[in-house]
């Protein structure tokens, strides 16, 4: 959702524009003094923060009081604040704008330009501006994604520019603990009578009602296994590597080849959960946009390819934990959200279950 900004924002940015940072060079400092924010738009979809964006120039991230998305039974925490985590994360694009700049990368990260500056119970700063927009879903070069990750797994979790700024493995969510997993597990029981039927009986044998609990308690198990004790070392994630987090821009094919694009990445935003943990999951994020299908031709060997299948499947249990827990809260989703999410969610299990072995 978008809109226009209003009196308080603009505010906010004329606040930043007094705080912004000793790298800004003049030629840049001038552009954001002299745009026109009252035309630019405020868009609301970020978990922990909404833009105000001033296409070609600047964008103001303001933290929202709470993050949207996270699970129903989160509770506030300071680890939960975005507006006390914002310094952290500015900290964080500073050193992996350092780090990727060294890579020679062909892309970017937004970091501040600004000094953060406090809004009411929350705070603003203003960020590089990245162009483009997302890629086409359910498509993509494998060997473009394939680099991005390449180039993601070469920065250094323990450079020192990097290292402390990094978030923790299920920060958002929350670990599977033996409740979630219960609460998961408990899912057929609560839904059958209303649907008539539990889907996964038809979907697959391993996902029936009678065994769900099962199937639950290998994909949780194995997930948390491999964050306590890690299969490979832990490398670089990003937390959210698909869709609007990644700015792509269409450029004109080979001559040979008129009217047809490519799609070069400008950049990656929202950077909020990133961590040191297993790189499967920056190929499962990509999936989830460019298509599951891709998953073997972007892991670097068979074995990433499987893990990044079983994290498919604990994040479709997330989703379904979430949709149980607000079903619980507001006294009933209907039904056809049910059928539409278990549609998407019990195939990336039964997946997960073959993964598994």
């Amino acid at each position: 959702m978008a809109s226009d900004p209003v009196d308080s924002e603009l505010e906010l940015v004329h606040r930043a524009l007094g705080r912004l940072r000793p790298h800004v060079s003049p030629a840049d400092a001038r552009a954001l003094h002299e745009a026109d924010w009252s035309a630019g738009t405020v868009e609301e979809g970020g978990q922990f923060h909404r833009v105000l964006v001033c296409a070609g120039t600047g964008v103001l991230r303001m933290t929202r009081a709470h993050e949207v998305g996270a699970a129903p039974a989160a509770r506030w925490s300071p680890e939960r604040d975005p507006a006390r985590q914002l310094g952290r994360r500015m900290a964080l694009l500073d050193g992996l704008d350092a780090a990727l700049a060294e890579q020679g990368v062909a892309w970017t990260v937004p970091v501040a330009l600004s000094d953060p500056v406090p809004a009411g119970t929350g705070a603003a700063v203003l960020q590089r501006y990245l162009p483009g927009g997302p890629h086409p879903p359910h498509e993509g070069d494998p060997a473009v994604l394939r680099r991005l990750l390449d180039e993601i797994a070469a920065v250094d979790v323990a450079d020192p520019r990097i290292a402390p700024h990094l978030g923790r493995p299920f920060s958002f969510r929350g670990p599977w603990t033996a409740q979630r997993a219960e609460h998961v597990a408990g899912i057929p029981v609560r839904l059958a009578p209303r649907l008539g039927a539990w889907p996964g009986d038809d979907v697959d044998a391993r996902t029936g009602a009678d065994v769900w609990a099962d199937a639950v308690a290998r994909v949780t198990r194995a997930v948390t296994a491999w964050t306590e004790e890690p299969p490979v070392p832990p490398s670089l994630v990003h937390g959210d590597l698909a869709g609007h987090n990644m700015r792509w821009r269409a450029v004109p094919a080979a001559d040979d080849a008129p009217g047809e694009v490519r799609w070069e990445l400008a950049g990656v935003l929202d950077w909020d959960l990133a961590c040191a943990w297993d790189p499967a999951l920056n190929v499962a994020y990509l999936s989830l946009w460019h298509g599951e299908d891709q998953v073997e031709r972007l892991a670097v060997d068979a074995g990433e390819a499987a893990r990044a299948r079983v994290w498919l499947g604990a994040m479709a249990l997330e989703t379904l934990d979430d949709a149980a827990a607000r079903d619980e809260l507001v006294g009933g989703l209907p039904n056809g959200s049910w059928r539409r999410l278990l549609r998407k969610a019990l195939p990336r299990v039964a997946r997960a279950l073959t993964a598994l072995g």
